[in-house]
């Protein structure tokens, strides 16, 4: 029980510090009402187009943060619209966690209420809690599992590998790093939710996974690997990504889509 607690606690801190400013340096609390809930628009002044309209971190091309990995082959690449190459904040103004409840992580705004996603902070740390605020409803699992990465579930808990091919079930958020996985205070460990989640397959890349990483069985197919092809023609990649698309550098997602860890995902409007 006391492990438990703890890791309430370390969640609680980790979150309240994230939503204390964002990563422009305004106060993550301008978005909360009375209940605790962050308001289900952003600081973010327009949309998530206009935001990105200079070319976001994520999306640039670049590798901005010098670890040899670019956009969404990043592990710290939430979207498209991530603006932060560097840790697993998205960058956004105002896109922050909210210390009590949580809605798809993945859609670009913080808080609960504007997607038919309403899940408790503590569902993400204790696997025995069977509040009904645990329950994920239809419509939020509709909503947001076609922009969840793989490895993830629907609120941002996220298998991420580290450099030894360590595992580590981690809530995403702006006090955790790559380099800071084995530090359970900036990278609080989460249980994921079941109903809403997307399984990094065998075959499939996710966040710190990479193709050097993957089992030998996935290259036994002559063509180079599984998978299906992008939006352009070419020869598939050796990795696959179940009931979905590949993409790569030479294999771009359709418009309204981006590509996440080889995969693509439906892009947050």
């Amino acid at each position: 029980m006391r492990s438990k607690l703890w890791t309430a606690a370390a969640l609680a801190a980790a979150l309240a510090s994230a939503c204390s400013s964002s990563s422009d340096g305004t106060d993550g609390d301008a978005d909360a009402d009375a209940d605790g809930d962050a308001d289900a628009d952003s600081a973010l002044d327009g949309s998530l187009a206009d935001w990105c309209a200079e070319g976001c971190a994520c999306s640039d091309g670049q590798d901005n943060d010098g670890d040899g990995l670019v956009d969404g082959f990043d592990p710290e690449c939430i979207s498209p619209y991530d603006n932060d190459e560097g840790t697993f904040a998205t960058g956004i103004p105002g896109d922050n966690r909210d210390p009590n409840w949580q809605d798809c992580f993945f859609d670009g705004n913080s808080g609960a209420g504007d997607d038919g996603c309403r899940y408790s902070t503590e569902c993400l740390t204790d696997p025995e809690n069977t509040r009904e605020d645990c329950t994920v409803v239809d419509q939020c699992a509709e909503f947001c599992l076609p922009m969840v990465p793989n490895g993830c579930d629907c609120f941002g808990c996220c298998t991420v590998y580290d450099d030894a091919g360590e595992a580590h079930l981690i809530v995403i958020s702006e006090s955790c790093t790559v380099e800071t996985l084995d530090d359970p205070r900036a990278c609080v460990p989460c249980v994921p939710t079941d109903d809403c989640s997307n399984v990094c397959g065998e075959c499939e890349l996710c966040m710190g996974r990479t193709v050097e990483d993957l089992p030998e069985s996935c290259f036994d197919e002559p063509d180079g690997g599984p998978g299906d092809a992008g939006t352009d023609s070419g020869t598939n990649p050796p990795w696959e990504c179940e009931g979905g698309i590949t993409c790569g550098p030479e294999l771009p997602c359709a418009e309204g889509s981006w590509c996440s860890n080889g995969c693509c995902l439906v892009a947050p409007i």
